[in-house]
């Protein structure tokens, strides 16, 4: 829905520093993935397929309001609880949040993929959560791939203001299983004290999409950030998540689970950034791989200096259920004060034969006892998901990835 009004002049400014910046900024690497293989400009920005009945996955009556994506244009938003507005960038010179926040938790020189997503970008969205504001019914986006060779680039600003509850879900698919694409969102989400957050996302688009995307939780005082995602689709997934916990009393929790099959892989780094003492953050990532499928999980738990009496936890674990799929696990601890308590763990294994065995002694054929165990290691995140419908699609998501 790009109106004719023209984009702030400051918003242009932070535009023209990521495109400056992109020019020179290399491909991000490390020795497990070379990222020089997504290449922006070979997507276009322009592709756009309408969708008939595009809004069909939202159940109105069980959502507190909608925003919908086609390719890369909103195309349909809601209203439907009075705790919540939503502000278009073109608006942004109306509300002084949308300055105030705008690029303040994702910087638009982060990396090279960041900073396309800032050049090209003409569309950011401002949900803001009232003070007090308690909103029990989920908000609920779609990104519907929709076009072939597709660039999608959404730009979402959560402001839960202080002692707000708000619960989002996001889910991205695509249309046809042939299209390729290129999806590169960005994301920051502010909490400011004793707001409490809970974020959802489920990522589906198909096998020939690249996505690279940046998300970010700032934690205020006494604040409460919860990030759920399931990773299903995708040919190569990037995905930054960083939680920074800003405030006394400050919480986070990070929950993934991902499942890969062919030849996927799915690169996911989190950190949990202890700015400010007496803060709790977690984070629990587990996946499954199969067929040539690999993984790089890149985690890290930083306490900064006068951080004391945080505390923090971080655990990876994967499943490979085949000869030939491969996990790479990189867990670190970063700790500048004293008086904390951090611990992390990884770990890459096979599904025990002992489970298996005990499940077929009760009647469980042997593939059906596999995939009941894959599902009981995914539980935990599947449970998070806040809408009956999204959860069941998640499930039967994961189920297909057996065939």
């Amino acid at each position: 829905m790009k109106g004719i009004t023209a984009l702030p002049r400051w918003f242009m400014e932070i535009k023209e520093e990521a495109r400056e910046f992109y020019k020179g900024a290399p491909a991000p690497r490390n020795k497990y993935i070379n990222l020089d293989l997504i290449k922006p400009e070979q997507f276009s920005l322009d592709a756009y397929t309408p969708v008939e009945d595009a809004e069909s996955r939202i159940s109105k009556e069980n959502v507190s309001g909608f925003i919908v994506f086609i390719d890369n244009v909103m195309t349909h938003f809601r209203i439907l609880d009075d705790g919540i507005s939503i502000y278009d960038i073109r608006d942004a010179d109306k509300n002084e949040n949308f300055r105030k926040y705008f690029s303040k938790a994702v910087s638009p020189t982060s990396d090279r993929f960041t900073a396309y997503h800032y050049s090209v970008l003409e569309e950011a969205i401002l949900i803001h959560i009232a003070p007090g504001a308690r909103v029990e019914k989920p908000f609920h986006v779609l990104y519907i791939h929709s076009s072939d060779k597709a660039s999608m680039h959404p730009h979402i600003i959560i402001l839960a203001d202080r002692s707000s509850r708000f619960t989002y879900l996001e889910e991205a698919f695509s249309i046809d299983e042939e299209h390729s694409g290129f999806f590169n969102p960005v994301v920051e989400i502010f909490a400011l004290d004793e707001a409490r957050v809970y974020f959802s996302s489920i990522f589906n688009m198909n096998e020939n999409v690249l996505s690279y995307g940046r998300k970010r939780g700032v934690v205020g005082r006494n604040a409460y950030i919860d990030i759920n995602h399931g990773w299903i689709g995708g040919r190569v997934n990037t995905n930054h998540m960083e939680l920074l916990m800003d405030a006394p009393g400050a919480e986070g929790e990070d929950t993934q689970i991902f499942f890969g099959r062919d030849h996927q892989t799915h690169f996911l780094t989190t950190r949990l950034l202890h700015r400010s003492g007496d803060s709790r953050g977690n984070v629990l990532v587990r996946g499954a791989l199969k067929d040539r499928a690999h993984s790089i999980f890149d985690g890290l738990i930083r306490i900064y200096h006068g951080a004391q009496r945080s505390n923090a936890f971080l655990e990876e674990h994967t499943i490979l259920l085949n000869p030939g799929a491969r996990s790479d696990a990189i867990p670190g601890l970063e700790i500048e004060a004293n008086d904390v308590r951090c611990t992390h763990s990884a770990t890459v294994g096979e599904l025990e034969e002992e489970k298996i065995f005990y499940l077929q002694s009760r009647g469980v054929p042997h593939d059906d006892a596999r995939k009941m165990l894959v599902m009981g290691f995914f539980e935990f995140a599947i449970e998070k998901i806040p809408i009956k419908e999204a959860k069941e699609r998640l499930v039967n998501l994961i189920e297909e990835k057996w065939k």
